[in-house]
């Protein structure tokens, strides 16, 4: 038995410790008598401190079988059998294996030690095997548990009981039907094209990494997964397909209208709240926790996201989403807004010193950006962003990335390509990110105050896996409930929320309207008797009264450290929010005859001089112009300055009515003329008799229903759905478009003949950007109009919201800067309306901080006028006592300093770098070839594809370029973004150097010299180049002209 000596419990009737210890005479095992039954021996957990346990036979309880005893036991087991003798393995074979050990007695002492011995044995391999499942369960449950096995083509072999459990399905009834029956991805929350993915990575067969998407699990339940796309072979050789998922959050309490619209919704869908998400993270901080210690690092950690939380407008929402990983969500901000706010956040953390100007740190940043044309899901969103902020680290760090549109079928077969470089994201995380996100898209739109109260709290029960969560008012020391919420009731009552004396003295200093260090700087906790805490976070409204909101959790670790900079945006944006609710007022209706049409400038004069001209007549106008620019005002001056003026000016928006209701609505219908048409209905034109009828977005009208408006655009008659007789009206009738109809027409998508009816006479109205005496004047109406109806004293504009607001080139138009005026008047609570408000910043803020990504690259590049950080220098931090990221990124000036040799040697030097780490297995490393080939197209482009001309500019013969062009046809990118941008920002260099030596031949003595920089074996340095041996030696003979 060993050395150690070993501890067994005897449990019997029939046999008494003395006796069984006679059998084990110069065994090292001490022997202890248990006198009660086996079912005590159970509850007490006497077994516990012993190695072994041999019970007599006639004790078992009944009910239990002799492998459920020793599994429950969980030690090694011997059962004593007193009865008449049998063979106790005679049977062996017939019955399955078992964890104990039997024994009859009286028995011999050998017998009785084998026994011991082989309970022993059994009880280690037990153990060993329990311990193996559960690194395997662990291991499964990291990739994930929900199985789902499927044929070649996609459809369902088999399911495991997880995958049945969350999908409520059923095997043999969806066993042979297409994985999409029990996958089915949630429209609202994940892009078209995610089943067109996985069904090409099942089609394709490589292991495919599957990004976080939403999956609709049951009719009333849906999650966000992950997982991985694997080929399997079937134990009978056939190939198949299994998809891993991972279950990350549930998104039951995730409103259904803030998603994405589906393919029907058209214009009227109402697009995403946020406009964008940040990601952003100090470089190397690592080196700090290492030379500091973590609990400076914490300090550190906290201290950056007070700055980053001071910096963010209310209404956006900032968090420290994990490890040294900072969050802003952006609320209706254009992408040029959040360009400016990007750049000047960045630069204010850069040249930050913390703790006494004793730190200064790098900082990499993520962006990803919603727009019109493209509106992601908030996971996609938040993807997206991570993958551009992997992407600055990558590149050296200290600089910025944003997100451009990829095609996401490259991702499929490179299991690492992405996945590999994102940050890794817990389940708490995404559950959190997709509360603020729903906060964001979802409680913004709701008007009455008491729905947005449960609404929020209901968000906040669920991102922070709270059990009770309150609002309250204070009204004159009094302390007002205005709605609670459980995870139970949908109303808690106030009788249950009960203060301790240091709650309600945290609450009166929130009732003191001076003391505003509470209410900014302070949450309060009570850690409760049991377990959990409760927290009192004032939330910030410059308002008479006071609130706070009182969250209650039985979890110690639901709500974290890190989280409090959730928590305190959180608290400003429904301070804003109670404003609103407390102060809005309805805007005074305009009269018919006045218009919020302000200008000064000589262009907009000279536009409305041809109004004035236009408008007594009868003729056709047609308005052509940028989006937002004010058509509809134009026309509406038009109609004003007529002899219809006291007539209706009907509008008809072409582009928002559904496609097979746009000829009733234009044109009526009369009482059973379809299906649901119950009377005589007019339509627009009927209505406008007498008065104008402006017709917006024409150039979004059907064909079909152009050959229908062309007859009542030249006669004035029209023909109601359902009658055959043609009616006559006196319309006057204006269009307007924002498309180039000229180019519709030789697309085919709009009829010439319609288009020289409606231009006898026309108007281009003129962008903002082209009018800048009159944007301060138009931006300071809208100030006092929206001041007004918010009831709020502010009188102007700062000077330097008045540089930015000048300065600005507004692509959104009058639109956008009418919306940006009226969120910052929301936001603001002082007199002037400064530039955080805004979220604009002046030119002269900016220069050298435009670090936000070329648009001409497939995926953003960096701008290369902003300093990036070199990898070798890195260790120079941390030398001196006082850390200054000036020792490991270069200044500007300096940066301007390097010569084209430097700069393009050293650009070589992380393309090699990049290639090499993209791959391992050197297969495709060859990058001199994909190089070449850009070189070649760069100068086709750059000479209008004349293929001497673009020989010349790379001082090469056009013999040798025609056959090298068809060479190199055959070449592949790269199928590594960073390599690929490197790669592209290394020809661009090369085909600005000014040299008579060929480009081709210096391009390939720069990576040479590099490889050779980088001490790169020669056999590595051949394949990087995709050259012999010997040419690479004589290219590093070569000198180095750049």
């Amino acid at each position: 038995m060993g050395n150690n000596q070993s501890q067994l419990l005897l449990v019997s009737q029939n046999l008494s410790v003395d006796e069984f210890r006679v059998y084990l005479t110069g065994e090292n095992i001490k022997v202890d008598f248990y006198q009660n039954n086996v079912q005590r021996l159970i509850e007490s957990k006497a077994y516990a401190d012993y190695h072994l346990v041999c019970i007599d036979n006639e004790l078992i309880p009944p009910g239990y079988s002799k492998q459920q005893l020793c599994t429950l036991l969980n030690v090694g087991v011997v059962f004593v059998n007193f009865g008449p003798y049998h063979d106790l393995n005679a049977n062996a074979l017939l019955n399955p294996p078992c964890d104990y050990d039997e024994i009859h007695w009286p028995s011999s002492k050998e017998q009785l030690h084998n026994s011991l011995q082989m309970a022993l044995y059994k009880l280690h391999v037990r153990r060993q095997h329990s311990h193996q499942n559960d690194l395997l369960t662990n291991t499964v449950s990291c990739i994930g548990d929900v199985l789902i096995y499927l044929d070649q083509q996609g459809n369902i072999n088999t399911l495991n009981d997880t995958a049945q459990r969350l999908f409520a399905a059923d095997e043999a009834e969806v066993r042979a039907k297409p994985w999409y029956t029990v996958l089915k991805i949630r429209p609202d929350m994940s892009s078209k094209l995610t089943q067109q993915f996985i069904a090409t990575a099942i089609k394709v067969q490589t292991v495919t990494k599957i990004q976080p998407i939403a999956i609709q699990t049951t009719d009333d339940s849906s999650q966000l997964v992950d997982g991985i796309i694997a080929p399997i072979k079937y134990p009978n050789g056939i190939d198949g397909v299994v998809l891993i998922l991972r279950q990350l959050s549930s998104l039951d309490k995730i409103p259904k209208a803030l998603g994405l619209p589906s393919k029907g919704q058209g214009k009227s869908f109402k697009q995403s709240a946020v406009s964008g998400i940040l990601l952003l993270s100090p470089d190397y901080f690592d080196q700090i926790n290492l030379r500091f210690g973590r609990e400076f690092g914490d300090k550190l950690l906290y201290a950056i996201g007070e700055l980053i939380r001071d910096f963010v407008r209310p209404t956006d929402l900032s968090s420290h989403y994990g490890g040294t990983m900072f969050m802003i969500m952006f609320a209706e901000s254009s992408a040029e807004q959040i360009n400016n706010i990007v750049g000047k956040l960045h630069k204010n953390l850069s040249e930050y010193q913390f703790f006494d100007e004793k730190i200064k740190l790098p900082f990499s940043v993520g962006v990803s950006v919603n727009s019109e044309q493209k509106c992601y899901s908030p996971v996609e969103l938040f993807y997206y962003a991570n993958f551009s902020l992997s992407q600055a680290r990558d590149l050296g760090g200290a600089q910025t990335r944003q997100w451009q549109q990829v095609n996401t079928m490259l991702q499929i077969g490179n299991l690492d390509r992405l996945s590999g470089n994102v940050s890794k994201t817990g389940i708490s995380d995404y559950q959190k990110m997709l509360m603020q996100w729903s906060i964001l898209n979802y409680l913004d739109e709701i008007e009455q105050s008491q729905a947005f109260y449960l609404a929020l709290l209901q968000q906040l029960m669920n991102g922070f896996e709270l059990d009770d969560a309150a609002i309250f008012e204070i009204d004159n020391d009094k302390i007002k409930l205005l709605q609670a919420t459980d995870h139970k009731e949908p109303n808690l009552l106030a009788e249950a929320i009960v203060f301790s004396q240091n709650q309600l003295d945290f609450i009166s200093q929130i009732s003191q309207t001076g003391n505003r260090k509470v209410t900014e700087n302070q949450i309060f906790t009570s850690v409760l008797n049991d377990s959990g805490i409760e927290l009192i976070l004032p939330i910030k409204a410059n308002l008479s009264s006071k609130y706070f909101l009182w969250l209650k959790t039985k979890q110690d670790d639901s709500i974290q450290v890190r989280d409090k900079h959730t928590l305190y945006n959180i608290g400003n944006y429904v301070g804003v929010k109670i404003e609103q609710f407390a102060n809005h007022k309805p805007p005074v209706a305009m009269a018919n005859n006045q218009l919020d049409f302000w200008y000064q400038s000589f262009e907009m004069e000279q536009l409305m001089a041809e109004v004035a001209m236009v408008a007594p007549t009868n003729a056709t106008v047609l308005i052509t112009g940028e989006s937002g620019t004010g058509k509809e005002m134009l026309a509406k001056s038009i109609h004003l300055a007529s002899r219809r003026k006291d007539k209706p000016f009907i509008i008809f928006d072409c582009g928002a009515v559904v496609e097979n209701l746009i000829e009733s609505e234009l044109f009526g219908h009369t009482k059973g003329a379809f299906t649901g048409a119950e009377k005589n209905v007019a339509g627009c034109v009927q209505r406008a008799d007498g008065g104008t009828l402006f017709l917006d977005e024409i150039g979004e009208l059907p064909i079909e229903m152009q050959v229908k408006l062309l007859r009542f655009v030249q006669e004035k008659q029209y023909s109601p759905i359902g009658s055959g007789k043609y009616k006559k009206v006196d319309v006057r009738l204006i269009a307007a478009t924002n498309v180039d109809l000229q180019q519709q027409i030789k697309m085919g998508k709009f009829r010439e003949d319609l288009y020289y009816r409606l231009n006898v006479f026309n108007l281009k109205n003129i962008p903002l950007r082209h009018r800048k005496s009159d944007i301060l004047l138009i931006a300071q109406s809208y100030l006092k109009v929206f001041a007004d109806e918010y009831n709020k004293l502010i009188n102007d504009f700062s000077h330097q919201a008045k540089l930015a607001l000048v300065d600005y080139q507004w692509p959104g138009n009058i639109r956008e800067l009418k919306n940006l005026v009226h969120r910052a008047i929301i936001v603001c609570n002082e007199e002037l309306l400064q530039c955080k408000h805004l979220a604009l910043y002046p030119s002269s803020v900016k220069q050298a901080e435009q670090s936000l990504i070329n648009s001409e690259a497939s995926v953003a590049s960096t701008t290369n006028n902003y300093p990036v950080v070199n990898k070798p220098d890195v260790r120079a931090m941390y030398q001196p006592a006082i850390l200054n990221s000036e020792n490991i990124i270069n200044n500007q000036d300096e940066h301007n300093k390097v010569n084209a040799s430097e700069q393009t040697l050293r650009l070589a030097s992380q393309l090699i770098t990049a290639s090499i780490a993209a791959d391992n297995h050197l297969h495709s490393l060859a990058i001199s070839p994909w190089i070449e080939l850009l070189l070649y197209q760069h100068c086709l482009e750059n000479n209008q594809q004349v293929a001497i001309q673009a020989a010349n500019q790379l001082n090469i013969a056009e013999s040798t370029f025609r056959r090298r062009w068809k060479k190199l046809q055959s070449v592949a990118a790269p199928q590594n973004l960073t390599v690929t941008e490197l790669a592209k920002r290394f020809a661009n260099q090369i085909i600005k150097i000014d040299s008579g030596q060929s480009k081709i031949q210096m391009m390939q003595t720069i990576l040479a010299n590099a490889c050779n920089t980088e001490r790169l074996a020669v056999k590595l340095s051949s394949r990087l180049l995709d050259v012999s041996a010997p040419t690479l030696r004589r290219l590093l003979t070569n000198p180095c002209s750049a």
